[in-house]
């Protein structure tokens, strides 16, 4: 038997108040996984490593997390979420610390390590909880919300991360996630039960839910799972293309246009700032093309037009067009990424269990971005960016390949139905 919160004026706030924690929760958790990445130059000048070698910290914190994403996503609908999501917070924060204390560059991606496995609860649990709690009419406004979360998260880190190299210390970046962390980690285990009271709607109501939960399973399972399984597929590419920019477009605008340090990140922040609206576009145009694979293609080739754009100015010296078709693909990049972690596990939710599917959609996501930091930087080492802006742009492109295969054996199944 399940529960919801009550759908009257006073627990309506409580709704939003549970949707507005959540956001907190998961924007700050940003803070606990970017530091090192928005820090990635100066890390490498202070340890004169190559970018292969600095990418690989990255690797390993998104291979934990990404591992994480999916073992969270089978087993979140055991977890008292309360306790869980506060747990993951203190160990991320303290890691953090750990790290901007180490002088020992080894020793660093160790920790790393654990911290992606903390953080890797987070998503899971919170959608788990989103779509246990929440009435139909409040998912679309829970997508639109959460899935500013990464954007908001990636645009506060680097903007505390640019006045933090131009201050000189780098570093205070980790003790800023050692410190707030855990005062979020309060926050949450004190305010969470006050915003979860449910009340339990009537037995009569409740028995008819499982009974058409399994009827349509059965009656979709075969194309649900060819669906999450080209999902899984683009959110390999969304995560490797957003991340790699995120990751590594400081070191662009610093190695091609010689722009200094603080300012190669500050200008970074305008991808995130940008990527916001892409949650906002894939919710807009959800209302217009309700297929997902659909969706998510259709921004995929428009994001292949940009990195063209991309390649085209790289020697030209205009790091202004480079830096907008960068923002504008940061946008879509956001966009396809709500469509997947967010969008469908909730809409879903009748389906598939939405813990269970955003876990492991969001863990293929963090595959994409171990991929962005370890192999877009060895790539770099060897080949130099445009070799990198070429393999993103066949990716989208395959993307596009995926969903016309998608799309004729959809209609041969109608045909065949």
């Amino acid at each position: 038997m399940k529960s919801r919160i009550k759908n009257n004026s006073n627990i309506f706030n409580k709704t939003t108040l549970l949707i507005a924690l959540c956001w907190l929760i998961y924007m700050c958790s940003y803070l606990g996984k970017l530091g090192y990445n928005a820090n990635i130059t100066q890390i490498e000048t202070v340890y004169s490593i190559s970018h292969s070698k600095a990418g690989a910290v990255s690797t390993f914190f998104f291979f934990s997390y990404g591992i994480g994403q999916i073992l969270n996503g089978i087993f979140c609908k055991k977890y008292k979420i309360r306790f869980v999501v506060f747990g993951s917070l203190l160990v991320s924060g303290l890691m953090n610390f750990l790290v901007g204390i180490s002088n020992n560059f080894t020793f660093i991606k160790y920790l790393w390590l654990i911290n992606g496995a903390a953080l890797s609860v987070l998503w899971p649990s919170l959608i788990r909880l989103l779509s246990e709690t929440l009435d139909e009419k409040d998912i679309g406004r829970a997508v639109a919300v959460m899935g500013t979360t990464v954007a908001a998260g990636t645009v506060f880190v680097y903007g505390l991360s640019a006045l933090f190299v131009w201050m000189g210390a780098y570093t205070v970046m980790f003790y800023t996630a050692g410190i707030v962390l855990p005062l979020i980690a309060l926050l949450w285990f004190f305010v969470y039960p006050k915003l979860t009271k449910t009340e339990t709607v009537s037995i009569a109501s409740e028995l008819g839910k499982p009974m058409k939960r399994i009827k349509q399973t059965k009656r979709t399972q075969s194309g649900l799972g060819v669906a999450i399984s080209i999902l899984a597929f683009f959110a390999i590419v969304d995560n490797l293309i957003r991340d790699g920019l995120t990751t590594w477009v400081p070191m662009i605008l610093k190695e091609t246009y010689a722009l200094s340090e603080y300012i190669s990140i500050l200008l970074t922040v305008l991808l995130p700032c940008l990527a916001m609206f892409g949650t906002g576009i894939a919710v807009v145009l959800h209302k217009k093309i309700k297929d997902f694979i659909t969706l998510s293609a259709i921004l995929f080739f428009i994001s292949a037009i940009f990195i063209a754009l991309a390649i085209f100015c790289l020697p030209t010296g205009w790091y202004f067009v480079t830096l907008g078709s960068f923002g504008i693909i940061s946008c879509l990049m956001a966009g396809v990424n709500n469509i997947i972690t967010s969008m469908a596990p909730l809409y879903w939710k009748k389906k598939i269990n939405s813990g269970l599917l955003a876990g492991v959609l969001n863990g293929f996501c963090y595959l994409g971005s171990a991929l962005s930091s370890y192999g877009l930087g060895a790539i770099a080492d060897l080949g130099g960016w445009k070799t990198v802006f070429w393999l993103l742009f066949g990716l989208c492109v395959a993307t596009v390949l995926l969903w016309g295969f998608y799309l004729i054996i959809t209609k041969v199944k109608k045909q065949n139905s």
